[in-house]
């Protein structure tokens, strides 16, 4: 879990902020899968996947898969995916593009949560420079619970 303090102010983990790469989300689409699970998982953090798009020049799809509590509202991609940063990852440092994903938990939190599985397909075109990774995190109003994961390009 990520849980050190973000230089951008969003949400934990420290990133150096470095000049904006200009990138436009084109189409998404929010999906609820299931609602009601019980139980433990491996990961809090989005399940990502990342690839360079095959009909568009420049523009890239994402596909996440996430675990978010029954009660959570509001569930929406961050419009700002122009947010570029470094940070330090297993193999050294890379530069990242910032992928927010941003909803509400209620006031009164339940002591045992289920929850529910949400899907969110996007495509964004990139109109400044190239980045090699994104780094996309929930952002909540709770920063101990808020996770994330840095993904790159699929291989193919």
């Amino acid at each position: 879990m990520d849980t050190q303090h973000s230089s951008t102010g969003k949400a934990p983990g420290i990133i150096e902020i470095t000049p904006p790469s200009e990138a436009t989300i084109k189409t998404q689409s929010i999906r609820l899968i299931a609602s009601g699970i019980m139980g433990q998982f491996t990961t809090m953090s989005p399940l990502v996947s990342l690839r360079k798009s095959s009909d568009f020049y420049n523009c890239y799809d994402v596909r996440l898969h996430m675990y978010l509590p029954d009660h959570a509202r509001n569930l929406h991609l961050d419009e700002n995916i122009s947010s570029a940063g470094t940070i330090d990852i297993e193999n050294g440092p890379i530069e990242v593009r910032e992928i927010n994903i941003i909803y509400d938990n209620p006031e009164i939190k339940p002591e045992i949560y289920a929850y529910s599985l949400w899907d969110i397909s996007f495509r964004y075109c990139v109109e400044g420079r190239e980045l090699p990774c994104i780094r996309v995190r929930y952002v909540i109003d709770d920063p101990e619970t808020t996770h994330g994961t840095v993904t790159s390009v699929e291989k193919t």
